[in-house]
């Protein structure tokens, strides 16, 4: 008899505790080196072609190949949020306990979309935890996670959309927006991220239908302008269907008057989602937290466990007071899915998405390995080191404040005193010195732009941020500024 050779996959199973082991190494080795490797380390030219030029292998490689080729040409050339002098985005570095928890989740690769598997009963348990730590109505509410705050916003605003729709005699899942109907509007902040308006283009709504409602000089959305924009609506007869109100800007870290908002969304029976993706943990902040509680009167709610958190990518939390109204909007079962009450509900019924991985492992690990106390006082931690920035900027004859810091953000610009810089020169001066502090390679910090002024946009969310990190920001840019404007 001739002897069957061993499957690849089933060889890589027989070896996978030599395999893993070589593997863990390499993690964490490469965690362990990023504090002393530079913030910022662009892709080489030769590395990009040798990468998007692979051959396709005729016969497989071995293991050992596969894992000699992470090493040298993928992992040396991360994202630079890993390190914590990156203060580009509200993005946040992998908590290893999470890393590894989503190890087992991927090993053991049972989806978070419905069947009798412990991830869909623990997920219940992640769902209300997060609903405690922000302060959301627990019961008969429900928590879905999704890829981020976008897919988390789509969800929300569908559902949404789904009950205006119903109210108002129209069976938008049969119909779709073909019958006819008044015009859906959606609401939202001047300053609100740019995935609002995705969420409307994908609905079918159109930016046409979607209303940039004026902030305030602290970038917060007008109660007053929302409030004339509704009744304008229902004047011209259209159907105002949802509000999204910031909980935390991505680009200011602005809050709006979430409980303003929420009288105005109750009195007009709109729905309020709260687009907390970044801020809303800020309810965990002792010096923020009144400006959270209307929370509880939201709709519906976003906010990423892969920023504040320290989850990897990807993770995004819906939280809704509607479960049925997301069930009626989304739920599809055919007969090979049929499935009968369960204790836990099966999240495929609420959301777009079928089959999709168990993100629920890594946010329990998470929040399970700090607490309450220690996810508070990171939040807060992080918050203050923003106010300490924003203190000592404003102490400086160089620089300029473009925004008041809230939360962890704080907009800036470096402004040498006594030169009389034209706007155009500042914004090409401020270019050139992001530019800088990243060939450096002692930090990373894009612009971005606040009420047409280049700013240079600090964001502290790393698990390892301290004063130190404040003072050594300054310094550098101080430096780097005062050369570049030479």
């Amino acid at each position: 008899m001739t002897q069957t050779s061993m499957h690849p996959f089933a060889e890589d199973r027989r070896d996978f505790d030599r395999l893993g082991a070589r593997t863990a190494a390499m993690i964490g080795e490469y965690l362990r080196n990023l504090p002393v490797q530079p913030v910022d380390r662009v892709v080489p030219a030769d590395v990009r072609r040798r990468l998007m030029s692979q051959p396709l292998p005729e016969k497989g490689r071995s293991p050992e190949e596969i894992l000699d080729f992470l090493k040298k040409e993928i992992m040396p050339w991360p994202v630079a949020i890993g390190h914590k002098r990156s203060y580009a985005w509200v993005n946040s570095p992998p908590a290893p306990i999470s890393l590894l928890a989503d190890s087992v989740a991927h090993t053991m690769n049972s989806g978070l979309d419905g069947y009798d598997s412990s991830g869909i009963f623990l997920f219940v348990s992640v769902g209300r935890w997060i609903m405690e730590l922000v302060g959301f109505p627990v019961e008969g509410s429900q928590c879905l996670l999704l890829t981020g705050g976008s897919a988390a916003t789509l969800n929300a605003l569908t559902a949404a959309r789904h009950r205006t729709a119903a109210r108002a005699g129209w069976d938008m899942r049969a119909e779709g927006l073909q019958g006819g109907h008044p015009k859906l509007i959606l609401y939202a902040s001047e300053e609100s991220h740019s995935s609002i308006q995705k969420c409307v283009e994908q609905l079918g709504i159109g930016t046409n239908q979607l209303r940039a409602i004026a902030a305030d000089e602290q970038f917060r959305m007008r109660p007053d302008a929302l409030r004339r924009a509704i009744e304008d609506d229902r004047k011209a007869g259209h159907l105002p269907f949802a509000i999204v109100a910031c909980g935390g800007a991505t680009n200011t870290g602005a809050i709006d008057p979430l409980d303003e908002i929420a009288d105005i969304a109750a009195g007009e029976d709109v729905w309020l989602h709260v687009d907390g993706a970044f801020g809303a943990w800020a309810a965990l902040d002792p010096d923020y937290a009144d400006r959270f509680k209307a929370l509880a009167r939201a709709d519906s709610l976003t906010l990423n466990p892969h920023k504040w958190l320290h989850v990897p990518v990807d993770c995004g939390a819906m939280l809704t007071r509607h479960p049925a109204v997301h069930r009626a909007a989304f739920s599809l079962t055919p007969d090979y899915l049929a499935h009968g009450e369960s204790e836990a509900p099966w999240p495929m019924d609420y959301m777009f998405e079928l089959t999709f991985g168990d993100r629920a492992m890594k946010v329990w690990a998470s929040i399970a390995r700090l607490g309450r106390s220690g996810v508070a006082e990171l939040v807060t931690r992080c918050n203050r080191l923003a106010n300490l920035l924003e203190a000592r900027l404003r102490a400086l004859p160089d620089f300029e404040l473009l925004a008041p810091a809230s939360l962890s953000v704080v907009n800036f610009r470096y402004r040498p005193a006594g030169r009389g810089l034209d706007e155009a020169t500042l914004n090409a001066l401020n270019d050139s010195i992001s530019k800088a502090v990243s060939e450096s390679g002692e930090a990373h910090m894009p612009t971005t732009r606040v009420r047409g002024k280049t700013s240079l946009r600090a964001c502290f969310l790393h698990y390892e941020n301290d004063e130190g990190d404040v003072e050594h920001l300054i310094q550098l840019v101080g430096r780097l500024g005062a050369s570049l404007a030479r």
